[in-house]
């Protein structure tokens, strides 16, 4: 005799798991604040990551700021010297190359704070910290890495 079908224990398994998973990852999805500060800490690294390997492929000084009002990138205005007053083009074409802070996410300045310039060989101008909401992104002085 063949039956098919559920048990009771295994229908009442699949009740209480879906109903664990429905209280913790539930709220989480209602709150877009988490999603926003994940999503522009990811941005702004690598933001500052075109930065430095846009300094070594022009050979021209770029410098990146990072504050309460989002991120930019400029360059050096002709190119090895002088104010930062040149947008940078983004690779997808974008001018200038920045982003606004999104609602709800703050941007604290660590020790160093930006902005940092980024020379012909990718090395930083000083070492440069920032805290975007639970996430830290860090330019390292002397070798330039950034995390």
């Amino acid at each position: 005799m063949l039956q098919r079908g559920f048990t009771l224990v295994e229908l009442t398994m699949v009740i209480v798991i879906i109903g664990i998973l429905a209280a913790v990852v539930g709220p989480r999805f209602f709150d877009r604040r988490v999603f926003d500060e994940r999503l522009f800490y990811e941005e702004s690294l690598a933001a500052v990551r075109y930065g430095q390997k846009l300094a070594v492929a022009s050979g021209c000084l770029i410098q990146v700021s990072l504050d309460g009002s989002g991120y930019r990138l400029r360059r050096a205005a002709n190119c090895t010297s002088g104010g930062f007053t040149s947008e940078v083009q983004g690779p997808d074409g974008q001018s200038p190359f920045a982003a606004p802070l999104p609602n709800g996410v703050s941007v604290e300045a660590g020790t160093s704070p930006f902005p940092v310039v980024f020379d012909s060989l990718g090395r930083p101008s000083a070492a440069a910290s920032a805290t975007l909401g639970s996430f830290t992104i860090n330019v390292t002085a002397d070798t330039g890495m950034v995390r």
